[in-house]
């Protein structure tokens, strides 16, 4: 006869039963938000067929960083703003115009008397700053930028620690950009630092959403001061043709990422209606409220499906460039195994790449990897010759083969590390290129053939 549960024990076990059915009551209304934001997607494309072109150049091109490699779309958005803030003409300095604007955000404004604005300088990534825009000692102002991304443990602190350093003392004052007006976690900058009227920050501190960049600037077009930009005989005469078409694409731009481009205008409304009628109303209590927490539990399973919707996204290319490498492989006779084995090739699957961060292909000890990067949601891709990092004795025998591996790199300029990554060459995904393919697969093969050979 099976021992009966005590008191405690049941009482136990229907608590861990009523989460088990709490949290499938919460996937199932997802699901069903799904299903019905699919569908939302559909009929909003639809209508956007019937409207004009909504061409925007913005969204097709990107800039590279200093390795070749596309940025991501947080820092070429950055990219965009320190060109623009970096265009400081008699007739019109956006630096200045910048700073005019943002005095209206801070309680506590910067003073911008007696300022030689050609002087004034902003900067791009400055000690990991997304920009910084500084005079002399005068001030110091820190603008993060995120899209969809999470802040790193105690980042803005540290940005004003950095300018604290630097002797800017009071004159510090941090725009925390975001497509939602969001305030940065309790752990990048703690809520007394700028909430507090006796806090470092206090009325030096803004939130402001990119839509708000793009009004802006669309009020510097209908200023009659800058009737310049709309006047066919000064465009004609000067030529600020280029600017205006510029600033167009980057009003639209901006905001097209807090949702609120034509696109966007069509698509939030029927969003409320899918969210309403799929979740609000089945999780409203009998007064007709909802409760803090479970709105708050909503908000992380959303934030959570959003993360992977952004990882897949991310890893895709690199994932299709993967592939076309395994069928260079296979042309030679290597065949798919179980593991990475010294006559067989493994492609890891995506239970991988979600549980570890990583996606990769491996022959023996050689492997095309792409590493994720969470602090700053971007991935390392690099093939070489990988082993345990622990294992001395295997690095000073593949050391030993310094030269033989450098002339299989030939094509490649590969780095020696003293890590896990033995030798490997930074991959750059942006071209799928067959002959950069075909090149891969044949070096991959090299390595493992002499690895092979040598290393018993």
């Amino acid at each position: 006869m099976a021992e009966s549960l005590t008191k405690e024990e049941n009482i136990l076990l229907t608590l861990i039963n009523a989460f088990k059915n709490d949290e499938k009551e919460k996937l199932n209304h997802l699901g069903n938000i799904s299903k019905s934001l699919i569908e939302v997607r559909k009929k909003v494309k639809e209508e956007m067929e019937k409207l004009p072109p909504q061409f925007n150049i913005l969204n097709l091109i990107r800039r590279k960083n200093s390795e070749g490699r596309l940025l991501t779309y947080e820092p070429y958005n950055s990219n965009l703003l320190y060109q623009l803030l970096n265009i400081k003409k008699k007739n019109i300095n956006f630096v200045k115009l910048f700073l005019e604007f943002m005095n209206g955000k801070f309680e506590n404004n910067i003073d911008l008397n007696n300022i030689i604005w050609e002087n004034v300088e902003a900067k791009n990534e400055y000690k990991n700053i997304d920009l910084l825009i500084r005079y002399k000692k005068y001030f110091a102002v820190i603008i993060e930028n995120k899209i969809g991304y999470h802040d790193r443990d105690r980042q803005l602190e540290k940005y004003y620690n950095t300018m604290l350093e630097e002797g800017y003392g009071n004159n510090i004052y941090i725009i925390y950009l975001t497509p939602y007006r969001d305030n940065p976690s309790e752990n990048s900058l703690p809520e007394e630092y700028y909430k507090k009227e006796n806090g470092k920050l206090y009325g030096k501190f803004a939130n402001i959403k990119h839509a708000e960049i793009g009004y802006w600037l669309e009020g510097i077009l209908k200023r009659q001061e800058f009737s310049f930009l709309n006047n066919e005989e000064e465009n004609s005469k000067y030529n600020y043709k280029l600017l205006k078409s510029a600033l167009i694409q980057i009003i639209d731009n901006e905001k097209s990422i807090s949702g609120e481009s034509e696109e966007g205008e069509m698509t939030n409304p029927k969003i409320e209606k899918v969210l309403e009628k799929e979740l609000f109303q089945k999780i409203k209590n009998e007064e007709g409220n909802i409760d803090d927490e479970e709105l708050q539990e909503y908000i992380d399973i959303f934030s959570k499906a959003l993360f992977s919707l952004k990882r897949k996204k991310f890893i895709q290319p690199y994932s299709k460039f993967t592939n076309e490498v395994a069928k260079e492989l296979e042309k030679q006779s290597y065949k798919k195994g179980d593991a990475p084995y010294k006559d067989t090739y493994y492609i890891c699957d995506d239970n991988h790449v979600i549980k570890h961060g990583c996606h990769w292909l491996g022959l023996g000890n050689v492997f095309l990897q792409a590493d994720w990067d969470y602090e700053k949601s971007s991935a390392k891709y690099h093939f070489g010759i990988c082993v345990e990092e622990n294992d001395i004795e295997m690095k000073r025998k593949i050391k030993k083969l310094k030269t033989e591996i450098k002339n299989i790199f030939y094509y490649f300029e590969y780095h020696e590390n003293n890590n896990d990554w033995i030798f490997d060459y930074n991959q750059n995904v942006e071209s799928d290129n067959p002959k950069e393919i075909k090149k891969i697969a044949e070096v991959m093969i090299k390595l493992n053939e002499l690895l092979k050979k040598e290393i018993k």
